[in-house]
């Protein structure tokens, strides 16, 4: 205790050094605690659901079509729970939305449809009321709905009574049975998965009901399907088990597997596919925060270096007087560390800001970010590191003033010992350290920066420059779908986007409006297979399967995407037309490599065949990811294939924001009761699917800014040091004829050896180091030279710019001042 009270007094009666010590340790401790805090709350922290380790998907794929993580269909799924032993519960699962009516606006709600053993396998209880009955599973039980108490509050104003009372959903009337917790939260999104994509919280459940459609098709695929492993299993027999029973399918059903030779199904752990897609660019955070640790640690080290000179008088008195090396060792480390507590507390307080700027920037597109907080687990790990880093940035100082020479430091102004040539030597080498260590974080963040810029720059496919896009979901009840088909919709559906299409259109202010199934870059896809007229599938290797898309006319003109042969579209392709088709480039090329695409027919039933012709070849748009090449796509015109989940989006003159109103009203004035949702520029949409790499950009960015301040701040001490304990030599030399310039070229010329060795040494750390980003790099190398040759350009001019205001002070200075001058 007296060691913590000495200590802290001496850091009190150094209020400049001890704030600039703490702001230090609160940059480099601080990055740490956060990342600390993103890889806790994304990676480790389990999922919130009860003993949620034995939670795992499954995804079907067909690996020689190259489609992974699919869903599955409602006989397959009915065949899972049935079949299957390793499993204690298994659920079905799909994003659905809901058009929700009540006395105000229509609006609506992201929710989903599950099976009724959902809850009790992710073991979560309702606040109020009660779960879904396994008797309420089936087409006309399905009258039943949970919502979330988020919603309750939101919209019902907490009222109690709400249980057993009626909602009002796509025209339909609901009981409320239940009320889940706020923190309850299912589907979770997950990251990177094709085929499924969940981006919004859900607030209502529905009970899933199979169609008699649905039960006859194994090959609608559209249920997500978890479960949760027996005590004791593992994921390893699952995956065996669900193996035979997929091999025992293709020998049952040869028509629907027949062609899929390689089809299967793999179980995945769920905690891995919220987040795992983000691991390695955590990682890689992790190390470049233990980087920036080690510069704010080497930085630490030359202050108290100095510091200790400072006091070398204080500490041989005290030696003088009977303490022990030891004695003074602990008192040192006593002060690091506590200056590392005081730092880290600092550093805790500017995490809980950085984390809330985090969410803001990337909460939509990174799963469970929400979630991350600073929790005892990270705190504690926060404190090990300020406890480690106090006694590693306080070591060698401590070690260079426990054995101070009394002869030399108690002589009146004497010099002292600890600023000679080995403490000298010290400081140069921490100071090299820094340099070589901002170095490395510089090139990662340089590369990423550059890669990030290119990704930016790639030509999607289309124009999003003043495009307005909202979501539209028409209900079954009210817009039912043709007696042969309950996929679709009918008559009704088709009119309805045809009026708003038209209404829309005619507004003052735009330019194109367009209704498609699927936006690009948004997360949603849709595949189909199909066969073309004239090949035999059955004699083909791998039967086609691509995107699909279902668009009115001006879709194309709304998103200027280049047609490069035939037509658009337009409102003659009517239900009552011939069937006719739009294919991009990359389909042309596929099949027919050699012919012209044009007059080329293909159907989507091969039982019986309904040909379309191809009217049209556009340009490749990218749906899936901008670093990812655009796949092959056909598009079908929305009055041949009608559906009721459509996107609208609208090209403007003027900013596209401030149609939004008009265009509801114009809705309205169709269905009064019809809400839009999701209301983004197409802007925005492509910001969003490239969140993630945002945030890791912005991240490396600012540790390298850390870095490479602490590294000037660093240089600067030092070299300030250096004139301070050269000041009687300068002086020297200054009066034996030596001139400005001289004295400048003497302090530079030891700070350029010092930037020469520590870049030196960083550039071929940088060059070990630089492969770990190989992976999230887009249009560059991991060691691209340009930007090798740019960042070492830049840290060295910093660097010499930090030791130029010591030498100009030194340079400046009065010889029979400096020549009277005792270090």
């Amino acid at each position: 205790m007296r060691d913590l009270r000495y200590a802290l007094r001496q850091l009190a009666k150094s209020p400049g050094f001890t704030a600039v010590a703490v702001l230090t340790l609160a940059l480099g401790i601080g990055a740490n605690s956060a990342v600390f805090g993103l890889i806790n709350g994304l990676l480790v922290k389990p999922l919130p659901y009860h003993d949620s380790s034995r939670l795992v998907l499954l995804w079907e794929q067909f690996p020689s079509q190259g489609l992974e993580r699919i869903p599955v269909s409602a006989p397959e799924y009915l065949d899972y729970e049935k079949q299957t032993h390793s499993f204690e519960r298994i659920a079905a699962f799909a994003s659905a939305s809901f058009n929700l009516k009540t006395a105000d606006l229509p609006e609506r709600v992201q929710g989903a449809v599950v099976s009724p053993s959902v809850f009790p396998l992710l073991g979560i209880e309702p606040i109020k009321g009660r779960i879904f009955a396994q008797e309420e599973f089936g087409e006309g039980r399905d009258d039943v709905v949970v919502i979330s108490e988020r919603l309750w509050k939101r919209r019902f104003n907490s009222d109690p009574a709400l249980i057993g009372n009626k909602l009002y959903l796509n025209g339909r009337s609901y009981t409320v049975i239940g009320i889940m917790p706020a923190r309850f939260e299912f589907p979770l999104p997950l990251f990177n998965i094709q085929g499924m994509q969940f981006t919004e919280r859900a607030d209502i459940w529905k009970l899933i009901a199979f169609t008699k459609g649905e039960l006859e098709s194994r090959g609608s695929r559209s249920y997500g399907m978890i479960a949760r492993l027996r005590a004791g299993g593992s994921v390893s027999s699952a995956q065996a088990e669900v193996s035979t029973i997929t091999a025992d399918w293709k020998r049952q059903h040869p028509n629907n597997y027949g062609d899929f030779s390689s089809f299967g199904a793999r179980i995945y752990p769920l905690q891995q596919q919220v987040a795992g897609g983000m691991r390695d660019g955590l990682f890689i955070l992790l190390g470049a925060v233990a980087l920036v640790l080690l510069v704010t640690c080497a930085n630490l080290a030359t202050m108290l270096l100095a510091r200790a000179s400072a006091r070398e008088r204080e500490l041989a008195i005290r030696v003088a007087v009977g303490a022990s090396p030891s004695r003074l060792l602990r008192q040192m480390l006593t002060e690091s560390v506590v200056l590392a507590l005081i730092g880290g507390t600092v550093g805790v307080l500017l995490t809980l800001w950085g984390l809330d700027v985090l969410k803001h920037l990337g909460a939509r597109t990174i799963p469970r970010l929400n979630e991350v907080t600073l929790d005892w687990t990270v705190l504690f790990a926060t404190a090990s590191v300020a406890i480690g880093s106090g006694i590693l940035f306080g070591l060698i100082p401590a070690l260079a003033s426990a054995r101070p020479e009394l002869t030399e430091a108690l002589k009146e102004g004497g010099r002292g010992s600890t600023s000679g040539a080995r403490s000298n030597r010290v400081r140069n080498g921490l100071v090299i350290a820094e340099i070589a260590l901002a170095l490395v974080l510089l090139v990662g963040a340089g590369l990423l920066m550059k890669s990030f810029s290119r990704l930016q720059a790639v030509n999607p496919g289309f124009d999003s420059h003043n495009v307005l896009t909202m979501e539209l979901a028409l209900p079954q009840l009210k817009y039912p779908p043709p007696a042969n088909d309950e996929y679709l919709g009918g008559t009704a559906t088709i009119n309805f986007f045809v009026d708003a299409r038209q209404r829309i259109a005619n507004l003052p202010g735009v330019e194109h409006a367009a209704f498609v199934s699927a936006l690009p870059l948004s997360g949603s896809n849709n595949d189909y297979s199909f066969v073309i007229e004239g090949r035999n599938s059955r004699q083909e290797k791998v039967s086609p399967d691509e995107e699909i898309r279902v668009i009115t006319p001006d879709y194309f003109r709304v998103l200027q995407t280049p047609l490069l042969q035939g037509r658009f579209f337009s409102d003659s392709d009517t239900v009552d037309s011939s069937k006719v088709i739009i294919i991009n480039r990359a389909f042309a090329r596929k099949y027919w490599p050699n012919e012209d695409a044009l007059g080329k027919r293909i159907s989507i039933n091969d039982q019986n065949p309904q040909w379309m012709t191809v009217v049209g070849i556009v340009d490749d748009i990218k749906h899936r990811a901008l670093d990812l090449d655009a796949k092959p796509e056909f598009y079908l015109p929305h009055t041949q294939l009608p559906s009721r989940f459509m996107v609208l989006a609208v090209r403007s003159s003027q900013d596209p924001r401030t149609l939004t109103q008009a265009i509801r009203r114009e809705l309205l004035s169709i269905d009064p009761d019809q809400p839009v949702a999701n209301v983004r520029s197409l802007e925005q949409v492509i910001s969003d699917s490239i969140g993630p790499r945002r945030i890791s950009v912005v991240l490396l960015g600012v540790f390298a800014g850390v870095a490479l301040l602490l590294a000037s701040v660093g240089i600067y001490g030092v070299m300030s040091y250096l004139v301070v304990q050269r000041t009687h030599e300068i002086g020297v030399r200054m009066a034996l004829g030596a001139q400005a310039r001289d004295v400048l070229a003497l302090v530079i010329g030891h700070a350029l050896k010092l930037v020469g060795i520590g870049t030196g040494i960083g550039l071929l750390l940088a060059l070990i180091s630089t492969r770990s980003l190989s992976a999230l790099l887009y249009g560059i190398g991991a060691f691209d030279l340009a930007t090798f040759v740019l960042v070492t350009a830049v840290l060295a001019t910093i660097a010499l710019l930090a030791s130029y205001a010591p030498a100009l002070r030194a340079s400046r200075a009065d010889p029979m001042i400096a020549m009277g001058h005792n270090g």
